[in-house]
């Protein structure tokens, strides 16, 4: 049975993933598969957006784009109006749950995607770990909105049991109604499950589940944003198409997902400085020859000190400082940018150590390498109800955009 993170709330409601009718490009209007679906926004540069526009005008990337335009959120939803018009894009004919598959960076995931039922924080059903911002909250909930539309899941991960294990793996023995190979190398399949009797199954299994936002805290606060606004007040527990919002639940024990870092950029901090920020609150500020052994040099973990590579794109050096939180994220963001007096806006976010290099060419200052935490960390920290400063993960191979939407109008 799956182990739960922290104890449910006595006579609170269970974890639910319901069928939905999902919106797919056709591909005998879209043509191939593999030239419509994208990476996530958040890790595309300017080049692999480029070649997406290149290699389909329907690909998704071409969708979330519309946003550039002068009225982005009524741009989006025109553009999906016309796709849908002209079959680009279409509802399946029944609800089904999503077995979704895909191989990325040597790493198999496979989840179910379908709608997840809302759950407030204090029920402990569907647990956050990341703070969000009121800006990119707005922005997902006024997106959504406008559009009527979930343009791609949020990921969830669980401790699935056997026997949906052994459910899954029943399904997964058919022939995928989708399998294709992206632009950038990865796989994915698809797998439509439409059986009524399955998904009861299905759900049976799940009933026990306690899910951890593992990608998309700001879509998740909308969800429950819109519930709270949209909904109509006499529609029954789960009822409203507001109560459900698109989600990928992945079990793991199949496929894990990895945590990767997200480095920080600072502006307007040099080494110079950092070396008197250090001097004065007895930290220790350690210069390396090079990238490589100031990398060898922090080493793993310690239960007491926080370690954290430095560079302006010149010189390398190792700050160590007195551990104030398990997750060295939060040792930056809650005790050594204040300490520095450093503000939000002066505060960059990069997948990896290169993007944020580049930042401090374009503008200088400083690279402050950040040691992603462990899942056992991230769970231990949300079972406590703990938030972490945001975008102190990235949880990945993500699912690629594009596979499967959903239309709240098509319920």
């Amino acid at each position: 049975m799956a182990q739960d993170l922290a104890p449910h709330r006595s006579g609170g409601r269970s974890f639910t993933l319901a069928p939905f009718r999902g919106l797919r490009f056709d591909p005998s209007t879209v043509g191939d598969l593999s030239t419509v679906i994208s990476p996530p926004y958040d890790v595309l540069d300017a080049d692999t957006v480029r070649a997406l526009e290149n290699a389909n005008r329907r690909n998704i990337v071409r969708l979330i784009l519309s946003r550039r335009f002068e009225k982005p959120y009524v741009a989006v939803r025109e553009r999906l109006e016309k796709w849908r018009d002209k079959s680009y894009l279409r509802a399946d004919d029944e609800p089904a749950l999503y077995l979704y598959e895909y191989t990325a960076e040597d790493v198999t995931v496979r989840g179910l995607i379908g709608l997840v039922g809302l759950r407030t924080m204090d029920e402990h059903v569907i647990l956050p770990h990341e703070d969000v911002m009121p800006g990119p909250v707005d922005d997902r909930a006024v997106l959504m909105r406008t559009t009527r539309t979930n343009l791609e899941p949020i990921l969830l991960t669980h401790r699935g049991t056997d026997r949906l294990r052994e459910l899954l793996d029943e399904a997964g023995a058919d022939r995928p109604a989708a399998d294709v190979v992206a632009l950038d190398g990865s796989a994915h399949k698809l797998w439509p499950l439409t059986d009524p009797q399955l998904h009861d199954a299905i759900a049976d299994e799940l009933a026990a589940t306690q899910a951890l936002i593992a990608d998309g805290h700001h879509r998740y606060a909308a969800y429950l944003r819109l519930q709270e606004e949209l909904r109509d007040a006499g529609s029954p527990p789960d009822a409203s198409p507001w109560d459900h919002g698109l989600a990928m639940l992945v079990d793991e024990e199949h496929g894990a997902l990895r945590v990767g870092p997200i480095h920080r950029s600072v502006a307007a901090l040099t080494l110079s400085d950092l070396q008197d920020l250090a001097d004065d609150r007895g930290d220790r500020l350690t210069a390396s020859r090079d990238r490589e052994a100031a990398f060898a040099a922090v080493g793993g973990a310690d239960p007491d000190h926080a370690s954290f590579v430095v560079s302006d794109g010149q010189s390398w050096g190792v700050l160590t400082v007195p551990r104030t939180h398990a997750i060295d994220a939060a040792v930056l963001h809650e005790t050594l940018l204040p300490a520095w007096h450093i503000a939000e806006e002066q505060v960059g976010y990069h997948h990896s150590l290169d993007q944020a290099l580049h930042a401090t060419n374009r503008a200088p200052g400083l690279v402050v390498a950040v040691r992603p935490p462990t899942v056992a960390e991230v769970r231990a920290s949300a079972a406590l109800g703990v938030r972490m400063p945001r975008k102190s993960t990235s949880f990945g191979p993500k699912p690629r955009m594009g596979v499967v939407m959903r239309d709240l109008r098509d319920a």
